[in-house]
Formats: structure tokens, C-alpha cells, sequence
């Protein structure tokens, strides 16, 4: 790799964590009522934060100063800050119509950098450059415009959008983005201001460097990918699939099959040379934009039968194949047909817009890990443009790696309330929180679906799900939700589409008890009720790098009553998928004194990156986790 990761490192272990008292991080004081449940049941959330500079442009078109971005992508970085960008950010700019105007008015997304551990946390920064560094000049170069077809670039500055990429951890601890966004009018005219939007998928990628805080820029995808999901696999590079070219018209006409589809082609990126390289064409597949795609311990890539529902006017002619999950052999680079996932012996299929997480990955008593399991829920049901009411159905796929990743399924308690783009989070218990999202797809009418702020917890040995805490900000269309390195959970986001493809507008919103129209540039802070059950175990010292197949010894206190001890990879999420999200544990072969050792798996089940080590202890109302400590696996 570039270089060692030894300063991400000391920075991280450097850090001290917030104490979950702190004034502003933590809930208003309040008189308790005797009714309700403690925190010990349903966890407490902390008072709302933003970004104190800036305006918050919720709601009024503003030339300056810029606007408060939301959390659209958030990455946990290996030195406990957080990196995060915007979605659809212009949005107030426009007067009439979305689908008239937006793509000349829109702007290039902005990233920012907190830091929520420091001395003076909550802190922000901006990177160099705010916006990504994609085509500053312009993008008429790569532009995929119709021939005989008018069209309008004249506004070249948001060309190089961030809106709309997908972004993993790299070994070192940077960040790759992929993808994003172009904006114009086609057909459009120059001068006018009016015309059909267009939304055009980006080649470029980009890297964040955590230690100097700067994008840069690395090799360019042979196809434009808006929409597209990524995956690190067991041998360090990264498989890139789906994703659309062009959203509203997707014609080509130098390439015909490719019209009127999403992004077939499947790319690889190679970490050690910048590149990328397009898979022969056994590994195309029809996917949906952002499919949910998962690294099984085999290596193989499995999709499991979910992604964004729906893309206007843009729709695959394909589509009904998205019921069908897969897996790709990254060797063989083909697809394997699963089949259709069911929920009480009857097909399932599609799940559009919910959430889709590993479960946390357990050796068997010869310490093999072949068995994943996947808990989808919520979204719509049905390939586009679904079934527009938020279902309140989950499912638990299980892909069996030893025998052939033959795939079962089988439904889950139901959601204590149905729910569309509700984001997930596996714990560090096992047990994954589930938050935000809308009561209907807010794509398909925006601004008609009613923000679901009560948020639940999926208990893994009862298969039920319960409400806990209830949130202070309604967050629907592209939210987000971070698992951090002291246990406790950071939502953000909340970009939508303007009220019906119109214009922003939150008249009549909050007296219907619709979601608002604006973006929220705000974050919460949820901990959960383990961080109220009582003393915490303490990872004294465990070691900066590990390697695959190797041992580690983790020091803790009271080893004898440490019931887990797991590896979660640190997060980067958007639009509710984490390619790379995984929690392992790890299978322990001794306990002497006070330390703990225990088996590294390979890369297949640990890729290369950056992890949150925690120990678990048990309890009689369940396990209680350390504060983590940062690991880099190598």
C-alpha cells in the first residue's frame, strides 16, 4: 500500500471518547415519568447538533453564505472522526419543477469531517477540495449526450457531484468513491433556463486521505456508474456492479443492447495500481441501483434480492430478474442463480428501498465460518415502482458457503411499524438498531409519507423486533446511521426531493404530520440500553495491525467473564447500504491472566481495513461491550 498507517493509528488510540454525559451529546434532563421505560430498556438519545457556521437551508433559496450539508454518506474514519457528504443539494434553488430545472440549478455536494471526541467536540472541518475534486472544468468530455438531441451544460459547476456514489474503506484506512453525478438539460437549450433534467453517471473516483483531509483523484471506470454499490473482496480489490449511465434516458445509441437498462458491466479496482478493470462479460448481471451486496466467507459476492426501487423514467425492461439472488465467484468471475427468497414458504423477491445487513459472522466448533446470514427488512416488495406503502415484513437469508452457497430464507418477527429507507445498524451485541425512514417511498411521491421516528431493535435469539427510543428528527430520504467507536449510534441526513417534483415547500407539512421538504443538516446520538446495564469491560491493550490467520492477545479486565470478543468494520454507508459492513466473531483458544487470544480469520471473512476490536461481557439482560479500540487488519 501508499504507506503505513501508523499516524491513523496513534491518532486513534490517541483519542479519548466523549464521556456519554457530555452536555451537548446527551438528552435534555429532564423529570422521569414513572410510566415509561428506562433507559435500560429503550435506550436515550441525545439532544440534536449542526454544524454551528452556515446557513440552514431548510426551507429559503440563499446565494451566501453556503448551506449546512446533511449526512447523505458517512464513513467512521480510523481515527474516530467522521467523514460525510451531502445529496441533492440546489434543491432549494428551484422555482417551479425538479424535473424541469434541477439539472442546471443543482449544486456539487459538500463533504465535511466531524470530530466528535476531541477536547471541543462536536467539530467540524472542510476538506480540500468540499466538493470531491471531480471534473472542476466541466464534464463535456465524458458526456453521454443523445445525438440529434439539443441540450443544455452551460452550468458546468456541478458537474463532479458526490451525490449518488457508494464509498468503501481502502486497506490503509482512505476512502474510495465511486461514481456520482452529472447534471444538465437534455433536451435543453442554451440561455434557458428549462428543459428535462438529466442525471448522468460519473466514471471518476476519488480518494479521501483522513491524515492531510484532501480528495484525490484515481483511475476512471470505463462506464458511468450513478447509483452503484461496491464491495471489497479477499484479496484487496474492489468489484463495482450496477449503477445506471444515464437516469431518465438511458439510450446509447453506439450501443443499443445497453439502452433502456441499468449498468450490466461489473469493474475491479486494483488498490496497488489506481486502476480499473471490466470483468469479461460472464460477469455481467441485471442488478436494481444500489444493490445490496455482501462479501460471504468464501469470497464469493452474494446480492441479496434488494436495492433502490425506483428510478424515474429509467426503469430496467429486465427488472423481474432482480428477484432472483446470486452470488459471484470473483475466480470463475460468474454469476450462481440462488433463487427467489420467501417469507413462509411463499416468494418474496424483490425488496425495494429497506435495509440489508450481515449478521455477525460465528466459527463453528472447528472454528470454520460457513454460514452468513442477512436480515432485510422493511422498504417496498416488488420491482419498480413497488407497492409505494412501507411494508413492516423482514427476512432472514442464510447462504451456506459449504454447500454451494445454497440459499434459505425464512421470515423474522414483523417491524413494530412498516417502514420505507429505514437504515440499519448491526451492534456490537449482534442485535441490529433499526431508524428514520417514511411511511410510504418518498421517491415516488415525494413529500406525501408520514417520518417514522420511533426506532426498534432486532433481538437475534427470539427473532423479534422492539421499539425502543423515539428520536427527535424525522430523517426519510437518505438518512444515515453509524455504529461508533464508544457503542453508541450517530444518525444523520434527510435530502429529499422537493415536495411532489415541484419545488420546496413545507406549507401544510407538519399540520399533516408529513416529512418535511428541506434537507437537515442536524445529527442524534442514540445510545443503546447495554450502555445502561451496568460496568463495562475495558480493553486495556491489544495489538495496532493484525494479520490474517494469525493470533491476537487482547488484555482486558475480568477475562473470565468477557463472553465475545468481535470485530466490526468500521462504517461507510449510503443510501442504506454498506458494502463492506461485517461484525466478526472471533473464535477464542486461550485465557490466561488477563489476556484473551484469539483466531484472525482470513481475508475472505476479515478483508483488509480498518476495525472497532470490542469485548463483550455477559449479562443477565445481555451482553455489554466495551469502548472499542481501533485495529487495522493487513
Amino acid at each position: 500500500m501508499r504507506r503505513p498507517t501508523s499516524t491513523l493509528l496513534a491518532l486513534a488510540l490517541a483519542s479519548t471518547a466523549v464521556p456519554l454525559g457530555s452536555a451537548l451529546l446527551t438528552a435534555p434532563a429532564t423529570a422521569a415519568d414513572p410510566a415509561e421505560p428506562g433507559p435500560a430498556v429503550v435506550g436515550k438519545f441525545g439532544r440534536p447538533f449542526e454544524q454551528p457556521r452556515g446557513i440552514n437551508c431548510l426551507k429559503a433559496r440563499t446565494e451566501a453564505p453556503e448551506c449546512k450539508p446533511a449526512a447523505m454518506a458517512m464513513a467512521g474514519l480510523p481515527d474516530r472522526r467522521v467523514l460525510y457528504y451531502d445529496g441533492l443539494e440546489g434543491m432549494r434553488n428551484v422555482d417551479l419543477n425538479v424535473v424541469a430545472e434541477f439539472g442546471n440549478v443543482a449544486e456539487n455536494d459538500q463533504s465535511r469531517v466531524l470530530d466528535l471526541f476531541g477536547k471541543r467536540a462536536p467539530r467540524w472541518s472542510t476538506p480540500t477540495p468540499e466538493d470531491g475534486g471531480a471534473n472542476p472544468g466541466g464534464n463535456d468530455e465524458d458526456a453521454e449526450y443523445l445525438p440529434l438531441v439539443p441540450h443544455n451544460n452551460e452550468n458546468k459547476d456541478n458537474d463532479g457531484d458526490l451525490f449518488c456514489s457508494d464509498l468503501v474503506f481502502l486497506a490503509d484506512g482512505r476512502v474510495l468513491v465511486t461514481g456520482g453525478t452529472n447534471y444538465y438539460l437534455e433536451p435543453g437549450v442554451d440561455g434557458v433556463p428549462y428543459g428535462v433534467s438529466e442525471l448522468e453517471g460519473l466514471r471518476n473516483s476519488r480518494i479521501f486521505d483522513p491524515e492531510t483531509q484532501t480528495w484525490s483523484q484515481t483511475g476512471k471506470m470505463r462506464n458511468g456508474r450513478w447509483y452503484p454499490s461496491m464491495v471489497t473482496l479477499g484479496d484487496g480489490k474492489v468489484f463495482v456492479a450496477s449503477g445506471v449511465t444515464k437516469l431518465l434516458k438511458p439510450v446509447y445509441a453506439d450501443r443499443p443492447a445497453e439502452s433502456g437498462t441499468n449498468v450490466k458491466a461489473t469493474e475491479t479496482y486494483n488498490p496497488n495500481t489506481g486502476k480499473w478493470r471490466e470483468n469479461p462479460a460472464r460477469a455481467d448481471r441485471s442488478l436494481p441501483l444500489y444493490p445490496r451486496l455482501h462479501l460471504l466467507p468464501n469470497g464469493h459476492v452474494y446480492y441479496d434480492a434488494a436495492g433502490q426501487t425506483f428510478n424515474p423514467f429509467g426503469q430496467s425492461y429486465d427488472e423481474a430478474l432482480w428477484n432472483i439472488a446470486a452470488s459471484y465467484d470473483p475466480k470463475s468471475k460468474s454469476w450462481k442463480d440462488l433463487g427467489i427468497p420467501t417469507i413462509g414458504g411463499a416468494p418474496l423477491g424483490f425488496r425495494g428501498s429497506g435495509f440489508s445487513v450481515m449478521m455477525p459472522l460465528e466459527p463453528n466448533n472447528r472454528g470454520e465460518y460457513t454460514k452468513a446470514r442477512f436480515l432485510s427488512g422493511g422498504g417496498v416488495i416488488g420491482v419498480s415502482p413497488g407497492t409505494y406503502l412501507a411494508t413492516d415484513t423482514a427476512t432472514m437469508n442464510t447462504v451456506d458457503t459449504r454447500n454451494g452457497d445454497k440459499l434459505t430464507s425464512k421470515a423474522t418477527g414483523k417491524l413494530n411499524q412498516p417502514r420505507w429507507y429505514g437504515t440499519a445498524s448491526v451492534l456490537p451485541t449482534g442485535e441490529v438498531y433499526v431508524a428514520s425512514g417514511a411511511s410510504a417511498d418518498e421517491v415516488v411521491v415525494p413529500g406525501s409519507a408520514r417520518p417514522i421516528t420511533k426506532s426498534e431493535i432486532y433481538d437475534p435469539e427470539s427473532g423479534t423486533w422492539r421499539v425502543v427510543a423515539e428520536q427527535t428528527n424525522g430523517r426519510t430520504y437518505h438518512n444515515t446511521s453509524m455504529l461508533l467507536p464508544d457503542g453508541r449510534v450517530l444518525l444523520g441526513g434527510h435530502a429529499p426531493i422537493a415536495t411532489g417534483y415541484a419545488f420546496q415547500t413545507d406549507a401544510g407539512h407538519q399540520a399533516v404530520g408529513l416529512s418535511k421538504s428541506g434537507h437537515d443538516p442536524s445529527f442524534e446520538i442514540y445510545s443503546p440500553p447495554y450502555l445502561f446495564r451496568g460496568p463495562r469491560p475495558k480493553i486495556t491493550d491489544a495489538p495496532r495491525r493484525v494479520r490474517n490467520g494469525s493470533t491476537m492477545t487482547v488484555t482486558v479486565d475480568s477475562p473470565s467473564r468477557v463472553s465475545s470478543v468481535r470485530l466490526v468494520r468500521n462504517t461507510s454507508l449510503t443510501h442504506l447500504i454498506d458494502g463492506d459492513q461485517r461484525s466478526v466473531v472471533l473464535d477464542v483458544v486461550q485465557r490466561r491472566g488477563d489476556e484473551i487470544t484469539v483466531r484472525v480469520p482470513d481475508r475472505n471473512v476479515l478483508p483488509t481495513g480498518p476495525y472497532m476490536l470490542f469485548a463483550n461481557r455477559a449479562s443477565k439482560k445481555g451482553e455489554i461491550p466495551s469502548t472499542s479500540t481501533q485495529t487495522f487488519v493487513r
